[in-house]
């Protein structure tokens, strides 16, 4: 269960930028059609049910997985919220506090995300148990309801007309209703039902019931409620002249009910937001074509932009490849000349790409030597090269480590084929850096040179950039 709850929170976070995009368009659109921001929030519902990231360089999603689902067994917890300052606020404190103890058995994380899932199951069911409680209890109601015609009927326990039902839709309406109030409401019901309105509520209820730990979740399911009223609001009142959208708007106020409790059913005449109901009625303007055009288009890009995530890159690997990837550097670049020189070697890994039995590493490698003259370090030779490193997997029998064999060590050719050998090694997300031989070159020769100063035994200087959060640091090789 844990790693479900740990996938629901994912999804939750990146469905949460979503809702605070829409809700940022909705306001930008004021003039655009109503349904089209209906639209807006089907987008929020695509990613809260789609259980898989389709990944793109014009996403606006900062990343696609927070939390990683290997956190609880992380030596050093992080987070990934794609936001640099975000993760240099928090992760310091969650790996300070929730990293594993050697002498304990079982991490901070292990203990309490369990607990949190337990959580998280118990409140969804609190969720579906409240909904179907107040479904029963206004069934229970109307079930003395008399009827009008065709799918309507009225009922002295009604309060305020209201549509319900999931197959077989039904209008409900309260005895003393008046006749030109009853034109009104049940013009908009019946807009309801021909939106399919009283199907996409209820999902959204239990969409808010899966992730009901997000306030952002919250907040998208109340203003969708009330931008499906708008919506309905509006394609009744298109047709009316202004006198007649000034009695809509007096029906309105007449028939409103004070219920500030989230439901999941039923879609009640005057239950939401009657005063910015009122005041769209009032101020309703047949929308231009071009504004039309422009909401369609807008919406269309929210939902390329919004639906798919940043392109992933892995970094982390485990500390036998760590140990494995160390040998076959310094093997395939120690020549008969290295001697007694001294072996540094760093790498800055791009990405890694996992299969079912192999694993592939692009880096950029540092392969220095060093010797001692005069009582200092001595640069002898040395390489920089974008490199990719596939090894096949296998469990070592009776271990928990893994055991690696090398697939393909692989470096571009150098002169003219080296441009076009990168290309055709590194996918497309990775090859700029793959070309950018300055980009880490700084920060691994700070690196190699400290570490070529501690085994001589002569004092380190300060040398920037090899201590930076993120920085990878490999084993020596001597």
């Amino acid at each position: 269960m844990s790693g479900l709850f740990l996938k629901a929170v994912n999804i939750s976070i990146s469905a949460g930028w979503i809702v605070a995009a829409v809700s940022v368009l909705r306001l930008l659109m004021k003039k655009a059609p109503k349904w089209t921001i209906v639209l807006l929030w089907g987008i929020v519902a695509v990613r809260l049910i789609c259980p898989f990231n389709i990944e793109s360089k014009i996403s606006l999603i900062p990343s696609a997985e927070t939390i990683s689902p290997e956190i609880m067994t992380d030596k050093t917890p992080e987070i990934n919220t794609g936001i640099s300052f975000l993760n240099d606020a928090v992760n310091p404190f969650i790996s300070g506090s929730l990293s594993p103890d050697p002498s304990d058995s079982a991490s901070p994380l292990q203990i309490w995300i369990p607990v949190f899932s337990v959580v998280w199951a118990a409140g969804i069911a609190a969720m579906l148990i409240y909904a179907a409680v107040s479904f029963l209890r206004i069934k229970r109601k109307v079930a003395t309801a008399v009827l009008l015609c065709d799918n309507i009927f009225q009922s002295e326990s009604v309060v305020s007309p209201f549509v319900m039902g999931l197959i077989n839709p039904k209008i409900f309406l309260p005895f003393d209703i008046n006749e030109q109030n009853m034109e009104y409401v049940i013009a908009h019901e019946r807009a309801h039902i021909s939106r399919k309105d009283y199907l996409l509520k209820p999902l959204g209820f239990l969409l808010l019931a899966y992730y009901w730990f997000n306030p952002l979740i919250w907040l998208g399911y109340a203003l969708f409620c009330r931008d499906i009223e708008l919506a309905c609001d509006e394609k009744v009142i298109k047709e009316l002249d202004k006198a007649h959208r000034a009695d809509y708007s007096q029906a309105l106020l007449t028939l409103s009910i004070n219920h500030r409790v989230i439901t999941a059913c039923p879609l009640a005449f005057g239950e939401v937001g009657i005063k910015s109901r009122v005041k769209s009625v009032l101020s309703y303007k047949k929308p231009a074509f071009w504004v039309i055009t422009t909401a369609v288009i807008a919406g269309a890009a929210a939902a390329v932009c919004l639906l798919t995530s940043p392109i992933t890159r892995h970094t982390k690997i485990s500390s036998e490849l760590s140990v494995f990837l160390d040998g076959q550097i310094a093997e395939h670049h120690r020549s008969s000349q290295t001697g007694d020189n001294f072996i540094a070697i760093d790498y800055e890994i791009l990405d890694v790409n996992n299969s079912s039995d192999e694993t592939t590493v692009y880096m950029w490698v540092l392969y220095s030597e060093y010797s001692l003259k005069n009582g200092d370090i001595c640069f002898e030779e040395g390489a920089h090269t974008p490199t990719v490193v596939t090894v096949k997997r296998s469990d070592t029998i009776g271990h928990a480590e893994k055991h690696y064999e090398l697939v393909e060590y692989w470096t571009p050719r150098d002169g003219t084929y080296y441009e076009g050998d990168i290309k055709a090694k590194f996918p497309s997300h990775l090859r700029s850096d793959a070309f950018d031989s300055q980009k880490y070159i700084d920060k691994q020769q700070a690196f190699c040179e400290r570490s070529a100063r501690e085994y001589y035994g002569i004092a380190v200087s300060d040398i920037g950039g090899a201590d930076k959060p993120g920085y990878q640091k490999t084993q020596l090789v001597k």
